[in-house]
């Protein structure tokens, strides 16, 4: 079991904020802004991050934590960097309120909850967590009200996700990564798209959906501010107001074709 101490918190920051040999450790933790203890092997986090009042950014991603910290009363922490841990749950976050950037990519959770006190969040990046077979990752509706003003970006890539539905309610979304899902209906992914009126950039490669005749025009035309797709092997970036109209008569015109069908 290793468990974090003050004397490796006073060890874990930038050379420029490292304690003074006439510092007491107290003080020392009092005016740390940013903290690197990850790669330390550690599967616990002591009550003595708390001294850390003017956090800023943690980073603890690479070590063996099963749970997010219980102590993370740090209302000053802006990024939380806690993937590739063994974590299954999201919690102790409520108290965070000036979090804008949270990772907990290659954990082991399940469902996507605890965010009601992120007011602030603009980021989160919780792919390919290890799910139990027959498992996708789920989405907790009140969590995702909770942040549909403020997150920008949201990497769920490698989820077993087969619907994006759930995703619909955050409208403020510019960054989205669906990639290596089991997306297959283009009928709910167009929907979906139409809520996304600010995205500028989506990630879908890897998905059974892009092998749908036109899915890529498709995804075009609904995505009218679409700068950047990334599908299959290619990057599809700039549209411009030539190309559009390309596909817009295009698609239109196919569109008839299958109705006169």
């Amino acid at each position: 079991m290793v468990k974090s101490s003050v004397a490796l918190l006073c060890k874990s920051t930038s050379a420029l904020k490292r304690r003074k040999i006439y510092e007491t450790s107290e003080k020392c933790l009092k005016q740390i802004t940013h903290l690197y203890l990850n790669g330390k092997n550690l599967d616990e986090l002591g009550h003595e991050i708390a001294l850390c009042q003017c956090l800023t950014v943690l980073y603890l991603y690479d070590n063996k934590l099963n749970s997010i910290p219980e102590y993370l009363n740090l209302t000053q922490l802006t990024h939380l960097y806690l993937q590739n841990n063994r974590i299954s749950r999201m919690e102790n976050l409520n108290s965070l309120e000036k979090l804008e950037k949270l990772f907990l990519s290659r954990n082991c959770i399940s469902i996507i909850e605890g965010l009601e006190g992120l007011i602030r969040l603009q980021e989160l990046r919780i792919d390919n967590q290890n799910l139990n077979p027959g498992e996708s990752l789920v989405f907790d509706d009140r969590s995702l009200n909770s942040v549909a003003n403020s997150l920008i970006c949201l990497d769920v890539s490698g989820n077993k996700l087969d619907t994006l539905q759930d995703l619909s309610n955050l409208h403020a979304l510019i960054s989205l990564n669906v990639s290596n899902n089991s997306i297959r209906s283009i009928h709910d992914l167009s929907t979906s798209l139409n809520k996304w009126s600010n995205l500028k950039e989506f990630h879908i490669k890897g998905n059974p959906v892009m092998k749908t005749t036109r899915a890529r025009d498709i995804i075009i035309v609904t995505a009218k501010r679409l700068g950047k797709l990334f599908s299959m092997d290619t990057t599809f970036n700039h549209i411009n107001a030539f190309s559009l109209i390309f596909v817009l008569c295009e698609f239109h015109l196919n569109l008839k074709m299958v109705f006169v069908k």
